[in-house]
This record gives structure tokens, C-alpha cells and sequence, in this order.
């Protein structure tokens, strides 16, 4: 298993798809592992997709020491670094927004294109719901099991209609222990952290995607870093909840293609000469 030492922790990583495909890392969010981007990876057969379990998640090391979204973004771009990638396309949700917002603003020379799942521009984003915001800070009361249950009407929406679909995504998001320390120190390093006065600055092609249905994260945090940022794309899903990869996995998905395919499209084209 690939591994980066960053001294006080080692970041686990995972490699797929075909060394000549276009460069894209996948961030995902708070206390989840990489698993969370299972149904993203059918649709980036032809790209080569580095995810990260971000430090206090999954088989990375959760060591009880501050954490910053800064120090994360260093994290995953030292992993790029490992992995052969001199920049990449990166496509970061909730959390792993953020880790991403971090890295296009201060590693700009890494980053592509910039994909922004249910984004947050950090502390002084219009907060969610104040049930769901309860169980998060007191998430060490519960099993993995009764947190989903109780967690699930503020993460989703068409999903629950479905408890076929329901029951998938509380296996999938209860097969890895989650690390109480580094739950815990990521909500800490979420609390500290803001892009809002840096993201007119950014100059990166950018997407946002956002469910308008989302109790977390409500969607009017994507539309405003949508605005702050020059040119960003905006794409809402309607019916979906903070958990739109589950709620409409397939037009997330191929909105996200539609968008690479466009970029990597221009970026391929010859630029033409005014004389």
C-alpha cells in the first residue's frame, strides 16, 4: 500500500487508471475515506485518478495534534508529488472542498482545473441545519450505524425515497472504522479556516456543484463561491442533499466529465496568433 511519510503522519494514497490518462485528484470529506468516490471512478475510466485519505481518515495516520486545512492541502500535494503528478485536475467534496480551495490558492502551480463538490468557504459560511450540526459535535456519543440513521435526513434527500439505496450507502460509509481523534481534529481545522477574502483572487477554470437541497452545507454557500470566483461554472442538482453523489450520482458525474472533457479540450487547442 502507497504511503507518504509527512513526519507526523503518513498519508495513504491509491493510483488507478492508465498512466498516459489526464491527471485528477479526488479529496473527499469530513471522517470518510477514499471509498466515498466508488461511484465517481466508473466514469473516470480514461483519467488517472489519485485519491487521498485525508490525515485522520481512513488508512492514513490520525495522530491528536492540530490539523489545518493549509497542512492538508500540503499533504495531498506531497502525495501528487509521490504519485508522478506535477499538477492535476482536483475534485474535492465538503471537506475535501475545502483542502481543494486551499491548494488551487496556494500551490497554484499544482491545479488544472478546480472541481468544487457542496463547497463551504469555511467558518463564515451560512451554516446548516442546526440538528445536523448537534450530532456532528457530539458524533462520539453514537455507533457509525446510529450516526448515519440519525444523520441521514440532513445529508439526503431523493435517497431517502429509496431504502434500497439507503441501506447501500450505510454499508459502504460504515465498512471503515472512523477515527474519533481525527474526526475531531478535521471538525477543529474546518472551525479555524476561510477562503471568502481569496477567492476573487483565484484564477483557475472552475466547477461547482451543489444539491439545493442540502442541510449541511446549504447550496447558497456554492452560489456564492461560484460568484466570488471569475468564471466558475455552476451546477445545482435538484432533489439532492448534502450526499448529491448519492442522491443523483449519475448527473454529478457526467457533469464533471462534461466539464473536464471541455477543459482539457481547450487546454489541448493551439493558441492562434492576432498577426
Amino acid at each position: 500500500m502507497p504511503f507518504v511519510n509527512r513526519g507526523d503522519a503518513r498519508i495513504h494514497y491509491q493510483v488507478t487508471g492508465p498512466a498516459s490518462g489526464e491527471p485528477i485528484v479526488l479529496v473527499m470529506g469530513l471522517g470518510m475515506d477514499m471509498s466515498g468516490w466508488d461511484a465517481m471512478l466508473p466514469y473516470l475510466e480514461e483519467y488517472r485518478v489519485l485519491r487521498v485519505d485525508n490525515r485522520g481518515a481512513g488508512q492514513s495516520d490520525a495522530p491528536d495534534v492540530p490539523y489545518s486545512i493549509a497542512g492538508m492541502a500540503r499533504d495531498t500535494v506531497a502525495v501528487m508529488a509521490a504519485a508522478g503528478m506535477k499538477s492535476a485536475h482536483v475534485y474535492g467534496a465538503s471537506l475535501g472542498s475545502m483542502i481543494a480551495q486551499e491548494i488551487a490558492l496556494s500551490h497554484r502551480d499544482r491545479v488544472r482545473t478546480l472541481i468544487l463538490g457542496c463547497p463551504s468557504p469555511g467558518v463564515v459560511a451560512v451554516p446548516g441545519s442546526p440538528g445536523i450540526l448537534r450530532l456532528m459535535l457530539n458524533r462520539q456519543q453514537y455507533t457509525q450505524q446510529e450516526m448515519f440513521r440519525r444523520a441521514a435526513p440532513y445529508l439526503f434527500h431523493r435517497a431517502l425515497e429509496d431504502p434500497g439505496v439507503l441501506e447501500a450507502a450505510l454499508r459502504q460509509r460504515t465498512a471503515a472504522p472512523v477515527s474519533p481523534v481525527g474526526y475531531r481534529r478535521q471538525m477543529e481545522a474546518v472551525l479555524r479556516w476561510s477562503s471568502l477574502t481569496r477567492l476573487p483572487f483565484l484564477r483557475v477554470p472552475t466547477l461547482v456543484i451543489h444539491g439545493d437541497r442540502d442541510r449541511l452545507i446549504p447550496a447558497v454557500n456554492g452560489r456564492l463561491i461560484a460568484r466570488l470566483i471569475r468564471g466558475a461554472r455552476l451546477h445545482i442538482i435538484k432533489g439532492a442533499g448534502h450526499v448529491y453523489s448519492v442522491d443523483a450520482p449519475g448527473e454529478a458525474a457526467k457533469e464533471v466529465v462534461r466539464f473536464l472533457e471541455s477543459q482539457v479540450a481547450s487546454q489541448r487547442e493551439p493558441a492562434t496568433s492576432a498577426f
